[in-house]
């Protein structure tokens, strides 16, 4: 399995808590160890609590889309979400039919590339997932709190991430796809 399918494999269990960027290799999309890892935490964690680190990262598209947006200031984003939720929490939106899933904010630092040189931010992720019949239909990272940078750069961006189609759907994929591998785990035990 390649990087980008591990990643996005990881980023199925994790898109309940996280947002979605792929890609690529710096020091900050270094692999947390096993233990640290979201999608360790969720299959074999047992604790009360998700504790665990998430690798975010912009594909090829997000960064054209976000380097026009910023007029060629932005050239990359590399991001690191510290992750601590309840378990109950999460299992509660993963097996349930209708709900809106509303995850606390989690901090987040970002590595960022621009045309000046690189540069750190630091934010919250609080990402929001609306299951309707058991499918997640509407997802979005819920970036906020954005502190290192100009809010006029800062504001679009964030808005990007939170509205983009590029971003949002495939959320609700890996999702739908981990509670559906999830279901089919779940049958094969009980035989």
């Amino acid at each position: 399995m390649d990087r980008k399918t591990r990643a996005r494999l990881t980023l199925a269990a994790g898109a309940l808590l996280t947002a979605t960027f792929a890609s690529a290799e710096t020091p900050v999309s270094k692999e947390p160890p096993p233990e640290r890892n979201c999608f360790y935490q969720l299959l074999e964690g047992t604790g009360d609590e998700i504790d665990c680190e998430h690798q975010a990262w912009f594909t090829d598209e997000e960064k054209t889309d976000v380097s026009k947006m910023t007029r060629g200031y932005l050239l990359d984003a590399r991001c690191k979400i510290n992750i601590k939720i309840k378990r109950d929490q999460v299992e509660a939106a993963l097996v349930a039919s209708d709900i809106t899933f509303e995850s606390p904010a989690q901090p987040m630092t970002c590595d960022l590339t621009t045309s000046s040189g690189p540069m750190t931010i630091k934010g919250t992720f609080a990402p929001r997932v609306v299951f309707k019949d058991g499918i997640a239909i509407q997802a979005t990272p819920g970036l906020a709190n954005v502190e290192g940078v100009n809010k006029y750069l800062a504001w679009p961006v964030v808005h990007y991430i939170n509205n983009a189609a590029r971003i949002g759907a495939p959320m609700a994929q890996m999702i739908n796809a981990y509670r559906a591998r999830r279901g089919e785990l779940s049958k094969g035990k009980t035989k």
